[in-house]
């Protein structure tokens, strides 16, 4: 599969160069190096009988962009080598262990009417939300993941203020781990924009898409459970007040039709506001309640509410509240979380300052049986950073924490570090 991944995508871009390599273009390449240590006192996450290592990382990466009248094309390829000095039998050092592709294409097939767009990610996500994990954490409930989109559209504007669009979407979504759900998607869509007013924006769109999980013996929930035919219809607005205020709300009706199991029909809605209070502050809330696909369990509707405020730009920061329901479509499942995150940058200098995340979250989990555990999770990383001509130092500590009702699934994890990012 990786062999095939590479294929694909290397010849997507240089195809892509050969046509248009005639035309008038701008090629920007930009390479970059990460080299890190750290201290890590509980690799795997455990409760007891923790692991700890010092490991090594090296992080060779290049990005490329060609940008063309009839094309543009990026490339963000980096390989991570790991190296354990205690447990040298989890170094990381074969491509199919290290590498991260982000390729994106989008050629102009005809006017300004035609469009192809394709795009594919190779990358390591996480498995399950609810299960171990933590910031800086990238041993435990991870797996590698390639996701293949080509989406062909054609755009039309009969006037300055309506627009017409419709897209075929193909998505062919791989795991590494067996217990994954591999899938592929074909979506049609129709949408229709209309600008009523330089304040006012409405769209009405229809979307019908079938979605065939691949044979998986190994999944946690059966391949024939899985398959189905999803139809679609959205509403969505966008009001703009005055400049400074902006108001965004939306309404879906999906009905879904499995192929062995009862059907369901969704009604999924949501919005939210951002305030700019001055040049450099916005405040904010949103409610949003949509669908999305799982590592390994099936279909999740979400139901998030979150309230935020964040500076810039000297300042960056981003504060926010937030509660989130995920009610699993094909398991009795339900997993509530609410929490505080904080993130950004303290600057003291032009190249000094603190960097900082903080993140306080509480789960509530419920499943199959009986089955219920409460859980808080902690975690905050802070480092000190100093920009240099070719790049950054940051020198910090991350600290992981999960105090549960089941005693064995509390861990503490902290992690020392220090690491240079070369940007040339």
């Amino acid at each position: 599969m990786l062999k095939w991944n590479l294929l694909n995508i290397s010849a997507g871009f240089f195809l892509g160069l050969f046509l248009v390599a005639d035309a008038s273009a701008a090629f920007r390449i930009s390479p970059n190096l990460l080299v890190r240590q750290e201290y890590n006192d509980n690799i795997d996450l455990r409760s007891e009988g923790e692991l700890s290592d010092f490991i090594t990382t090296i992080m060779p990466g290049v990005r490329l962009t060609w940008e063309t009248r009839p094309a543009t094309l990026s490339l963000d390829y980096s390989l991570r080598f790991r190296f354990y000095l205690d447990h040298d039998e989890r170094n990381e050092t074969s491509l199919r262990q290290t590498q991260r592709i982000d390729l994106g294409s989008t050629f102009h097939l005809y006017r300004n009417m035609l469009f192809l767009s394709v795009s594919n990610v190779y990358e390591r996500v996480t498995i399950d939300e609810g299960d171990r994990t933590g910031i800086d954490s990238d041993l435990v409930n991870l797996t590698d993941s390639n996701r293949l989109r080509v989406n062909p559209y054609f755009v039309l504007e009969p006037t300055s203020t309506l627009s017409l669009r419709t897209d075929y979407i193909y998505e062919n979504v791989w795991y590494e781990r067996d217990i994954a759900i591999d899938y592929e998607r074909h979506t049609g869509r129709v949408q229709m924009t209309k600008e009523i007013s330089p304040r006012v924006q409405a769209s009405v769109s229809g979307s019908h898409s079938l979605y065939r999980p691949k044979e998986n013996p190994l999944a946690a929930v059966g391949d024939a459970d899985q398959e189905f035919d999803r139809t679609d219809a959205r509403v969505s607005l966008i009001y703009a007040p005055t400049q400074r205020l902006t108001f965004d709300a939306y309404y879906s009706r999906g009905w879904v039709d499995y192929t062995e199991r009862p059907n369901q029909t969704l009604d999924l809605f949501g919005g939210g506001f951002r305030y700019l209070l001055g040049p450099e502050k916005v405040v904010g809330a949103r409610y949003d309640e949509t669908t999305s696909f799982s590592v390994r369990d099936g279909l999740i509707e979400t139901k998030r509410y979150e309230a935020f405020i964040e500076f810039t730009p000297r300042v960056t920061s981003r504060w926010s509240v937030f509660y989130r329901e995920a009610d699993y479509l094909i398991q009795d499942r339900q997993d509530d979380s609410r929490g505080v995150s904080v993130s950004g940058e303290w600057p003291w200098t032009n190249r000094m300052g603190l960097s900082y995340l903080v993140l306080l979250t509480r789960y509530d989990r419920s499943g199959p049986g009986d089955f219920e555990e409460t859980y808080n999770r902690y975690g905050t990383r802070l480092g000190i950073y100093r920009d240099m001509r070719l790049g950054r130092f940051h020198l910090g500590h991350t600290w992981n924490k999960n105090d549960s009702d089941i005693p064995n699934n509390d861990y503490v994890n902290n992690i020392v570090w220090a690491e240079m990012r070369f940007v040339f």
